[in-house]
């Protein structure tokens, strides 16, 4: 009689429960991302430098996802053009833009890392999810997209996009709604910032 291995089990166990972590992000992420940015406010120490700079950043990313969303007709049709030719989740790329451009004003490297480590355990899951779902919604026309143009870091592909920008999309994305979130991102670091004595 064969006798279990324990650490296979042990592995196996712990597998179990990063995948239900796994889960349980990409189907809760405003709860799972609240933490975070709880984190990055509560260990910030902007400084001017870092308030100049993380705010610059956040706005290049909020561009990011003003330009993905003019393009992305959710569930209607691949969106290939515009940013979707170098990478297949622009969105979630201008995001990690967003964040790291928190992180900075935040000015604080310990929370910068265990932020970039939740937001890592968040996000992966969220990426692999939604493509399978792609893949099951356009069949063929998803997966020789994806064989061309990687999954999450941009890069130059070459990739026929087919589409044009519609502000409309962008209004009814909401992405209006996003720009404001980060410009009161920014100050309420810039004020944090100058509670502290930062500035």
């Amino acid at each position: 009689m064969s006798h279990p291995d324990p650490h296979l089990e042990a592995d196996m166990t712990e597998q179990g429960w990063y995948a239900a972590i796994e889960q349980w992000c990409s189907t809760h992420r405003i709860w799972a991302t609240a933490p975070v940015i709880v984190l990055l406010l509560v260990f910030a120490r902007p400084t001017p430098a870092s308030l100049w700079l993380g705010a610059a950043i956040v706005l290049l990313g909020e561009a990011g996802r003003a330009w993905a969303s003019g393009y992305i007709d959710k569930n209607a049709r691949l969106a290939t053009a515009g940013p979707y030719r170098f990478t297949r989740n622009p969105l979630y790329f201008a995001n990690t833009i967003i964040f790291a451009g928190f992180c900075v004003m935040a000015a604080n490297p310990w929370a910068a890392v265990l932020g970039i480590v939740l937001f890592t355990i968040i996000y992966r899951p969220v990426l692999r999810h939604e493509a399978q779902y792609m893949e099951t919604l356009f069949g063929d026309e998803f997966r020789q997209w994806a064989a061309a143009v990687p999954l999450f870091f941009p890069r130059p592909t070459g990739h026929p996009g087919r589409g044009s920008y519609a502000w409309a999309l962008v209004w009814k994305h909401r992405e209006h709604k996003n720009a404001l979130a980060m410009l009161a991102g920014i100050a309420l670091f810039t004020l944090i910032g100058w509670w502290r004595g930062g500035l």
